[in-house]
């Protein structure tokens, strides 16, 4: 198992260079015993062998020499195959991945090679805790390599050998070995390990030799040098977790790579890019290998590092900072505020139809409704309203389904402005179509940043589709039919539809409650998924409510990045009651009745509802108007509270006789 150097130098002499160069192979080893040192690795690319030891589940601890083409790092240049686990390779055991990513250390001859798949199950090296004092005096060393030995060119098995320090710099480790050892061509990167208070720990790499013993070298000179790590654990950690983030909802979602000889994780965050490490800073310690940061605004970007904690105390390196910022609220967010403001399509009587904002006030309340747009001609019967951010922009816009009565529609569309106002954009669709015959609601199906309208739609006898509109930055792509039930399956009024990210994984669902009008319902889930489709679930819940006596709302009402349902359900005697279905990673958990008027106070049929995140603070609130007669209405909230509930917050705004309910449709 020696390493030599004289081919590499001999290769190297037109350039004049006379210097070590990169170690490939063991001399004067002996043949490993079946199953030691699964940690060691051998990496395989066109042309060229190294060595390597599996320092966490995915990482390969190895030489920035055995990716010459990559001085930067990143993706390999040449295809790379890590063999790890197997003492013999022609062996069917351990685990083979391909390498996805490399990672040089600038200041010494190390590199982190990535694996496309963890190997579970092997047991990867452990790092120093602390700097080794070299040089070591008496302390054995020892290297575990597949390169080429006294009398093999290409090993089948893997090889150790034993070595002394007798001198070292900051990032080099001078070796010789214990019995004509040296590292050999296919040993670079190659660990360097020693056997010390019942554990072992790798200290460095092989990094070049003189080849001294190895098969087909006739070089007398001996030595071999290590690049050291023993001082760079806590960037190998750093670097091994590689954490990012990503944003759902009013969520983060922190994940990292797994990393041995570790008691915790510890996560700490900051509205700003500098992220202190401290108590004030910390969010939490945790054993596995993600964090959600729940309860956050819409459109906040916030900042992390994440720290592992070893079992004796020691903690590694911060890692880089890595940000991800919300998306704006699934609510109606028409001024873009980062706050969820209330809507209305009102009917003015005589074919005219306008649209009412209650913008959000600094004071968590409502200000007094805003009349945005009016048109005549429209008859606001025949208009179905869809509301989202169409365009991406951080602001919510608003269209209309227009049923002419004729057999086809036109869709139109309102895009928000940075006043506040509503640039009206015209027809953006027109097909046959009928939007008395459907129930819409809305969503990013596909995942990319823009609002899409779904609508559940009534082809008689009981069949229904579900159509979906995807939406461009100028408008909208023609329909297109994600599901059908087939005749006698589904009756559109008896069912109610609302969209959201109910498994918290970026893209738009759709959920269903169906009415089997026995005082009995079943809740449906559609998946949105890569291509825009949607995957049905099946039934996720199966429950008492009554016949024709809810209506429903979508929001995310614990912060925590998955959107939950919410039903306002008639109780009989003008008691109404609220209860919410918390959705899971795989469905909803049974429903919690949150809040109930008491008999005689609330008539369901007189209350229109919505949810929004009104106040800003990362959790969907609820707003109710309720028709008290004529034109005297009020706004309710409920603002979302921190234990999953809602606080009853009273009549935000009172219309004083000019508004009157009956004639809005709440967005």
């Amino acid at each position: 198992m020696s390493v030599s150097r004289t081919a590499t130098v001999v290769a190297l002499l037109a350039g004049g260079l006379l210097a070590a160069v990169p170690a490939e192979a063991v001399s004067g080893g002996t043949a490993a015993a079946p199953g030691a040192y699964p940690f060691a690795a051998k990496l395989t690319a066109d042309g060229r062998a190294c060595g390597g030891a599996l320092v966490a589940p995915d990482l390969i601890l190895t030489a920035a020499s055995c990716f010459p083409e990559n001085p930067q790092g990143g993706v390999p240049a040449k295809a790379t195959t890590a063999t790890v686990g197997r003492t013999s390779l022609s062996g069917t055991g351990g685990h083979v991945a391909g390498v996805t990513n490399v990672v040089v250390r600038a200041d010494r001859d190390v590199a982190l090679a990535r694996l496309a798949q963890p190997a579970t199950g092997i047991a990867p090296l452990r790092l120093s805790t602390i700097p080794v004092n070299f040089p070591s005096g008496d302390e054995t060393l020892s290297l575990a390599g597949y390169g080429r030995t006294e009398s093999e060119w290409v090993p089948d098995k893997l090889h150790v050998g034993t070595f002394k320090s007798p001198s070292a710099t900051a990032t080099t480790l001078a070796l010789t070995g214990t019995n004509g050892t040296d590292a050999c061509r296919g040993d670079a990167g190659a660990p360097i390990f020693r056997d010390a208070g019942g554990r072992t720990d790798v200290v460095g790499v092989t990094s070049s030799s003189w080849q001294h013993g190895c098969f087909g070298e006739t070089t007398t000179r001996q030595g071999t040098t290590a690049a050291r790590v023993d001082d760079i654990a806590g960037w190998i950690r750093q670097q091994a977790l590689a954490p990012s983030a990503k944003a759902v909802g009013h969520a983060i979602t922190l994940t990292w790579h797994a990393v041995t000889d570790r008691t915790a994780y510890r996560v700490y965050a900051s509205a700003t890019p500098d992220v202190p490490v401290d108590n004030a800073h910390q969010l939490g310690s945790v054993d596995g290998t993600s964090y959600t940061h729940t309860g956050l605004p819409a459109k906040q970007t916030r900042y992390y590092r994440v720290v592992v904690v070893t079992a004796d105390g020691w903690t590694s390196t911060p890692t880089d900072v890595v940000s991800a910022t919300t998306p704006v609220s699934a609510g109606n967010d028409f001024t873009g505020d980062g706050k969820d403001d209330a809507g209305a399509a009102y009917d003015l009587k005589n074919a005219r139809t306008g649209m009412y904002v209650w913008p959000t006030t600094a004071t968590a309340g409502v200000g007094a409704p805003q009349l945005k747009w009016s048109a005549d001609g429209w008859e606001a019967a025949r208009a179905r309203w869809v509301t989202g951010d169409f365009t991406g922009d951080g602001r919510t816009d608003v269209a209309a389904f227009y049923d002419y009565l004729d057999g086809g529609s036109n869709l139109f569309l309102w895009y928000a402005n940075t006043s506040g106002g509503f640039d009206h954009q015209g027809i953006k669709w027109s097909g046959a179509f009928r939007p008395l015959n459907a129930r819409f609601t809305a969503g990013d199906f596909d995942g990319d940043g823009r609002t899409d309208i779904a609508a559940a739609y009534d082809n008689g006898s009981a069949d229904l589709s579900m159509l979906t509109w995807h939406a461009t930055a100028t408008g909208f792509d023609a329909p297109v039919t994600r599901w059908r039930t087939g005749p006698g399956q589904w009756n559109l009024a008896q069912s109610s539809w609302r969209g959201g990210d109910f498994n918290g994984d970026g893209r738009a669902d759709l959920a269903a409650f169906y009415d089997y009008r026995d005082n009995t319902a079943n809740l449906f889930l559609f998946y949105g998924n890569a291509s825009g489709g949607l995957d049905s679930q099946g039934v996720k819940w199966s429950g008492g409510i009554p016949s024709g006596g809810a209506k429903f709302v979508s929001g995310d009402f614990d912060g925590d990045g998955r959107t939950d349902l919410g039903a306002a359900v008639d109780l009989g005697g003008a008691n109404l009651t609220f209860r919410t279905w918390r959705a899971t990673a795989t469905g909803v958990d049974a429903p919690v009745t949150q809040w109930t008027s008491g008999p005689g106070q609330w008539h369901l049929g007189q209350s229109q509802w919505t949810a929004g995140d009104f106040d800003g603070d990362g959790r969907t609130d609820l707003l109710a108007t309720y028709d008290y007669g004529g034109s005297n209405t009020n706004l309710f909230r409920f603002r979302a509270n921190a234990t999953g509930g809602f606080d009853h917050e009273g009549a935000k705004w009172s219309s004083n006789g000019t508004f009157n309910a009956a004639q809005s449709t709440l967005l």
